[in-house]
């Protein structure tokens, strides 16, 4: 993993459009997915996370971005944003090695707890966060405006 600077959003960006278009369609409509790349993923929006204590890393293999990850502190907590592998590093081990990462991280920071947010409909990553070691420890409806919402599970990893 490489960390992320913020002159480097407007790559994180085009990277996440590649993802997201490559992969959401099929689970949440092509206008919901254009919507929130454009809401949570443009290069202002980035930054501005980036700014708010979000922090951004390319995942790499082999010297070529693979994918990126997001997290931010949260009191005795560490908050898991986004995991995102492009569609031919999946199925490869890496979104694992990239988690044990994480939580490599979160006990670096003692952290008591990883949490994430993760569509309901995304059974592949529900899957692995479960093979983790994640429990689903709630679900969220979000109205996230032009009649979206994000319909998600709330998972964490207990330390």
């Amino acid at each position: 993993m490489n960390f992320c600077e913020t002159d480097e959003a407007k790559e994180l960006a085009d990277l996440a459009r590649d993802i997201w278009m490559g992969y959401f369609p099929s689970i949440i409509g092509s206008d919901a997915t254009r919507y929130i790349l454009d809401m949570i993923q443009s290069e202002d929006a980035i930054k501005q996370q980036m700014n708010d204590g979000y922090i951004y890393f390319f995942i790499t293999e082999n010297g070529k971005r693979a994918g990126y990850l997001c997290i931010r502190p949260d009191g005795d907590s560490l908050f898991l944003s986004k995991i995102y592998l492009s569609d031919g590093f999946r199925g490869r081990g890496l979104g694992s090695k990239t988690l044990d990462e994480v939580l490599r991280r979160g006990k670096e920071l003692r952290a008591k707890r990883v949490f994430l947010r993760v569509n309901k409909q995304n059974s592949p990553a529900i899957g692995i966060y479960k093979h983790k070691g994640f429990i689903i420890v709630g679900e969220e409806k979000q109205d996230i405006g032009n009649g979206f919402f994000m319909d998600d599970y709330t998972m964490e990893y207990r330390f």
